[in-house]
């Protein structure tokens, strides 16, 4: 999903860039073209909206459309808004409180959790941690084999019993103490919020393990 993100953004970059001049009415197309982008990589409306008001405020001012390169100046403005959406500031990612340290990937299907959950585990023991990953998506087919196959390709064991992902998210806790793992990065099945029976599943789980 990101990476099809990532390419509809570039495209509308690289006509950005590829223009001289750049009128109203270009802005207003490619800000469109970044809307349905963001909406169809399920970015909440309002986040969209607010992001996407900035940029082109921004992109409209002066500034931007007199200037010799403006198509290049709208994809920095494009950039910069993102930085301030994504929280402004590069913050270290650090996990306090009790051992094991306990991740859990949540969000819809098709989002990338357990790449993810993956890359972060990946990322945690280059620094030093000993994370052990814990497979409770029990719905999608192969996502069990998936996680286990990326624990091999980076060296960070995986943890899954049982046919009830709450049952094997607590006992992935008991397995992270028996194995002295610090961290304990649990994936789960993709969910909506209107999907009221794995929303409890979610909450339930949360119960049980305590996610940082």
């Amino acid at each position: 999903m990101f990476d099809t993100l990532t390419d509809r953004l570039d495209g509308t970059f690289k006509k950005l860039r590829s223009r001289g001049k750049l009128h109203p009415k270009q802005v207003d197309n490619a800000v469109s073209a970044m809307r349905t982008a963001l909406l169809e990589a399920d970015v909440a409306v309002e986040v969209a909206d607010d992001f996407l008001a900035r940029v082109r405020e921004r992109a409209l001012s002066e500034e931007v459309m007199k200037s010799l390169t403006p198509g290049q100046q709208v994809v920095k403005v494009v950039n910069e808004e993102l930085a301030v959406t994504l929280g402004g500031e590069h913050r270290p990612f650090e996990l306090g409180g009790a051992r094991p340290a306990v991740v859990m990937m949540a969000g819809v299907q098709g989002s990338g959790k357990t790449t993810a959950c993956a890359k972060l585990a990946k990322h945690l023991k280059a620094k030093g941690k000993r994370p052990l990953m814990v497979a409770a998506d029990l719905e999608r087919p192969a996502a069990v084999e998936q996680l286990r196959t990326l624990g091999r390709e980076i060296g960070v064991p995986v943890w899954s019993e049982g046919r009830d992902p709450v049952k094997v998210a607590k006992q992935g806790l008991k397995e992270a103490e028996r194995q002295g793992a610090d961290v304990v990065m649990i994936d789960t099945a993709g969910r909506l919020h209107v999907d009221a029976e794995m929303m409890k599943q979610a909450r339930k789980m949360m119960d049980v393990t305590k996610p940082h």
